[in-house]
């Protein structure tokens, strides 16, 4: 067995390389045609393979009514006195 130079071996890699990306495009075709067989024998939509999130309502916004008010706390440090000496 004669000994490959380091160029020989380079170009086996690109060639393996070219090979590998033609089966792996053949193996994606194929994987492709069943994926769509089994789609349309079973009528799955977008929705189903969770590609699409089914469409919610759009939220109704709350009845129009009086503006919410809300009541002032008094402060506890206005009802009370200042603390000090008592005259």
């Amino acid at each position: 067995m004669k000994k490959k130079t380091y160029s020989q071996m380079l170009e086996e890699i690109e060639l393996l390389k070219k090979q590998a990306e033609e089966v792996r495009r053949r193996e994606i075709e194929t994987v492709i045609a069943r994926i769509k067989d089994a789609i349309a024998f079973y009528g799955l939509t977008e929705e189903d393979l969770g590609f699409r999130k089914p469409e919610k309502p759009a939220p109704t916004p709350p009845p129009a009514s009086e503006p919410v008010t809300r009541k002032k706390r008094k402060s506890r440090y206005t009802e009370r006195p200042l603390a000090g000496p008592k005259v």
